[in-house]
Order: structure tokens, then C-alpha cells, then sequence
């Protein structure tokens, strides 16, 4: 189990290392933490254009880039960027000592995917999500939110 000093520090890396990626794509990335403290929905909010984004991060050391992700976050998340005409994703990121690996994920597929594996497990499931589960790069970003 992670010390909470452990979750904050793999928090910050993870934030850090998307809000470059993003940057490096042609976002323009706020940190809606340093703004509000831990914004309760999303760590970031990027532009390109008309486009916006609020992006949620999960970061992850385990050797099989496992996350947790529950799915009512996720609903909420999406529900607060449709009514700011934004759209949701999720930015996962797993750390690995060859650097990060980052993938994004709409949010309702970040909610459907943890409510499907969490019904399939009797018991607590303290990881939802796999690194595997997705395949969009930042450099992808602009088709895929299209």
C-alpha cells in the first residue's frame, strides 16, 4: 500500500508529464489544482483552438499499469464538461523507470470500463483499469476528440 506522501508525489509526476506531452502536442494546459487545491473533478484543462479539455490524471507505478477509476467520478466528470461544452477524458500514466507511458480515454469509456469489471468481481476491486485499455496518445489528441 502506498503511503499517502507516495500518491502525491506519483500524482505530481504523472500531471507533470502530461501537461508536457499536451504542451508538446500544441495544447495550452492549466493546472486546475494550483488554481483550486485538488479540483475536485479534473487536474487539467487544455486548449487548442475552439476545443477544450478537462482532463482527469491517474498515475500508477505497478509493473502492469493498473489504475483505479470509479465510475461515478468519471459520469461526473463527463457530466461537467458536456454542460461547459468541453469534452471529458482521462489521462493514464504509468510511470515506468524507462519514462512515463501516457494514454487517454473518453470518460464515459473510463465509466463503463469500471462499472463492468467491478459488476464481474464479488469482492473490492481496487483497480479498475489497464494501461493497455488504451491506445491515444497526446500527438493523437486532435482526431480523437473530433
Amino acid at each position: 500500500m502506498q503511503s499517502a506522501a507516495e500518491k502525491v508525489r506519483v500524482g505530481a509526476a504523472a500531471e507533470a508529464a502530461v501537461e508536457a506531452a499536451l504542451a508538446v502536442a500544441g495544447w495550452e494546459v492549466i493546472n486546475l489544482n494550483e488554481l483550486a487545491k485538488n479540483f475536485r473533478f479534473a487536474d487539467l484543462l487544455a486548449k487548442q483552438g475552439s476545443t477544450r479539455l478537462f482532463v482527469q490524471v491517474k498515475g500508477t507505478t505497478t509493473s502492469e499499469g493498473k489504475f483505479g477509476a470509479l465510475p461515478e467520478r468519471a459520469q461526473g466528470l463527463d457530466s461537467l464538461a458536456e454542460h461547459l461544452d468541453a469534452i471529458a477524458l482521462y489521462a493514464l500514466v504509468h510511470l515506468t523507470p524507462d519514462g512515463p507511458v501516457i494514454r487517454f480515454g473518453h470518460a464515459q469509456q473510463v465509466a463503463s470500463l469500471a462499472a463492468e469489471r467491478i459488476a464481474a468481481y464479488h469482492g473490492t476491486l481496487r483497480y479498475h483499469l489497464f494501461i493497455t485499455d488504451f491506445t491515444y496518445e497526446a500527438a493523437d489528441l486532435a482526431e480523437f476528440v473530433e
